[in-house]
């Protein structure tokens, strides 16, 4: 067999492709890291991006309202997780047991408690429900606050990106499914589906997306992640 200072060719073209790999992955995910937090720093889309996920006409004006005065201040983590260098969102199937959102997919979340900001929140909710421990989150940047009048919530959308894969501990309570999907799926245009669905004595068409089984992913959860979509467009994010 031909050698090359002792070693196998095919051997040393494998390391040196493996140390390839590695650096195009850490380089790629560099490039996603930056784009985030860049585009979390410009001027964000609100309420034009989260429009996009309900239907036209009194629906969508009755859900782009700002949160009344005795709404609960609230936080979510839109947790990415990065896999072979592309990130991946990560999602809740809330448990059917719950009174709000019971059986929905959601992101990690719940209020903010007395002397917490919206990112201490966040990321305690990701820890209570998901087990991801706080030092493996950095945290990104906000996305635009809204209401949610179901549970009377003012909810602060946080972005975290989890620095590490770790075992997921699920809150019984509240939790019945952790899955991911990568986020340049909700990049395409077409990937946007409707969903018919009685609201208010009548049945609509509610823009969702298909990412599991048996659960559209719609409604709140839905208008947040189409802003982030929107404002990684802006900078380039495809």
């Amino acid at each position: 067999m031909l050698t090359i200072e002792g070693a196998p060719v095919t051997t040393r073209l494998a390391k040196t492709l493996a140390k390839l790999v590695d650096s195009v992955r850490y380089v790629r995910c560099m490039n996603v890291e930056q784009l985030l937090r860049e585009c979390l720093t410009r001027p964000l889309p609100g309420n034009s991006a989260h429009a996009h996920m309900l239907p036209s006409g009194s629906i969508a004006i009755t859900r782009l309202k700002p949160p009344p005065p005795s709404a609960l201040p609230s936080a979510v983590l839109v947790p990415l997780v990065v896999h072979d260098a592309e990130p991946h969102v990560l999602f809740t199937v809330r448990s059917s047991s719950l009174r709000n959102h019971g059986g929905q997919i959601s992101f990690p979340g719940g209020r903010i408690d007395h002397g917490e900001s919206p990112e201490q929140a966040a990321v305690r909710e990701l820890f209570e429900e998901v087990g991801i421990t706080r030092n493996n989150v950095d945290v990104l940047g906000r996305l635009t606050a809204l209401y949610i009048p179901p549970s009377n919530s003012a909810v602060t959308p946080v972005v975290g990106l989890v620095k590490q894969t770790q075992p997921y501990h699920l809150s019984a309570d509240e939790v019945g499914e952790v899955f991911t999907v990568p986020l340049r799926f909700f990049m395409a245009d077409n990937s946007v589906q409707t969903l018919s669905r009685e609201y208010g004595g009548q049945v609509v068409q509610w823009p969702m997306w298909s990412v599991h089984p048996t659960v559209p992913l719609w409604g709140a959860t839905a208008m947040i992640l189409s802003e982030l979509v929107s404002a990684l467009k802006g900078v380039g994010y495809e």
